[in-house]
């Protein structure tokens, strides 16, 4: 069976190279040994080429460990954030039907074989995945409130990750500092795939904390809320900063204060650029040229990006085919293109400038959070007439989710927030509102569609 050229450089970086630092360094030999075993053990438990194994696990080398042996039998990934609940896994698990999850809680998974980690097998060493076949379902949040399923072919990833390897100047001698959770288009395809298809090395750790960067690092990825919380280190003591060759940031707008506070105890001029998990990766600022602050730069090689009638739409072959197993009819033009929902200009560079969202998306320190999910969770509480979630600026997280409620009137207030907080348990934690308001009425427009823009302006102020 072809296999994407993708696998076949990994395959071919030498085996002594150093690749993952968990506990220890473990080199690209060890980890295609251990996604051979690992996709032993897999086949062992009847998962075959082409079956979905839903991933919900912290990052760490089980993690790492799941997705190779995946890779190695020709199984399809199904990422999962690893703080999901309930009430979130739940519409996930009914649209990619997992052969075999991944998990520490099985309770969140009734009627499918559940592993709190990968076992290890007898060897299996096809590595199979022609370059058109779908490697990864990622699911995203919908503006409907369920999040819907985005494949992912190693033929997008490959041609986005080479046009960033140019853009960006990666080489195999770059040491990257990967933080950013292995479940997000972020993490999972620039960060770990990106290190291992051009034969880098990469230390990995469990969760971000706003700590210096460790001294062998070359660069970083992340998101405005940690450049936010990093400036108090950066500030007491900026030299490992100053050593990065490069810092990225994406998932949400880092903004032109923060860029040039960065800039100002650092020297180092943050590099933004755009995408999202239907796209991979649009635009980026240049390593070497201008980069210009609240700016995502302009598009990669490949990737043809336009504005119509305000809204930034792309085509491309990092692009996905179209959501499953629920297909959105208009989630593209006629002409191909991929309507985003964010609302965007050119500037007179003709780099791309991020203007607003038209899509109601909440974006929580990086994570995109649907205000829809939240409601239909809040408006199940008893004493709820009806509810609306908004995005409301926030010094370190951007946004948070605030919620407006109508009572119904049957209980007090007081016995209604209670309530109102117990049910917002069932989210997790980012997707919990951190602001909550009462009132008599929730603005919609003539064809009753709420309108989440006026709640923010009218019930918080903002």
């Amino acid at each position: 069976m072809l296999r994407p050229s993708f696998l076949d450089r990994w395959l071919a970086v030498p085996e002594g190279d150093p690749a993952l630092r968990f506990d220890r360094w473990y080199t690209h030999g060890e980890l295609r040994d251990l996604g051979a075993r690992t996709a032993g053990w897999l086949a062992d438990q009847g998962v075959g080429y082409g079956d979905k194994v839903a991933i919900q696990l912290e990052n760490g080398l089980p993690l790492v460990a799941a997705h190779l042996g995946c890779m190695a039998l020709g199984a399809v990934r199904v990422p999962l954030n690893a703080h999901y609940r309930a009430a979130e896994v739940a519409p996930i698990v009914e649209d990619a039907a997992p052969r075999l999850v991944l998990a520490q809680d099985p309770s969140l998974y009734p009627g499918i074989p559940v592993h709190p980690a990968p076992g290890v097998g007898a060897p299996e060493s096809a590595w199979p995945a022609p370059p058109d076949d779908v490697t990864c379902l990622l699911f995203t949040s919908g503006t409907t409130g369920r999040a819907k399923g985005a494949p992912q072919t190693w033929a997008m990833w490959e041609s986005n990750l080479d046009a960033l390897q140019d853009r960006w100047g990666l080489a195999p001698d770059d040491r990257l500092w990967l933080a950013l959770p292995l479940f997000h288009t972020h993490g999972l395809v620039l960060g770990l795939h990106g290190t291992l298809l051009r034969g880098a090395s990469a230390i990995v750790s469990s969760r971000f904390e706003p700590i210096a960067p460790p001294p062998d690092v070359t660069h970083v990825y992340g998101v405005p809320t940690w450049y936010r919380r990093w400036l108090d280190t950066m500030a007491a003591d900026p030299e490992p900063f100053r050593r990065l060759r490069l810092m990225v940031s994406g998932s949400d707008g880092l903004g032109a204060d923060l860029s040039d506070a960065v800039f100002a105890r650092t020297g180092q001029r943050i590099l933004e650029r755009y995408g999202m998990t239907e796209t991979v990766m649009i635009t980026s600022n240049p390593l070497v040229g201008e980069r210009r602050p609240g700016t995502v730069g302009t598009p990669l090689r490949h990737v043809d990006v336009r504005i119509v009638d305000g809204e930034v739409q792309v085509r491309g072959p990092s692009v996905f085919a179209g959501y499953t197993p629920r297909p959105d009819p208009g989630a593209f033009t006629t002409d191909g293109y991929f309507r985003t929902g964010d609302a965007g200009e050119w500037d007179e560079a003709g780099y791309l400038r991020l203007v607003g969202r038209k899509k109601d998306l909440v974006i929580v320190g990086g994570v995109n959070v649907s205000p829809a999910e939240v409601e239909a969770v809040l408006g199940g509480v008893l004493g709820v007439a009806e509810v609306g979630c908004c995005g409301v600026p926030d010094a370190d997280l951007v946004e948070v989710v605030a919620a407006a409620v109508v009572p119904d009137g049957t209980v007090s207030e007081a016995e209604l927030l209670r309530r109102l907080e117990t049910a917002a348990g069932a989210l997790s934690g980012l997707k919990r509102p951190r602001q909550w308001t009462f009132v008599t009425v929730l603005p919609r427009n003539a064809l009753g569609k709420l309108m989440r823009a006026r709640i923010a302006k009218e019930a918080f102020g903002r």
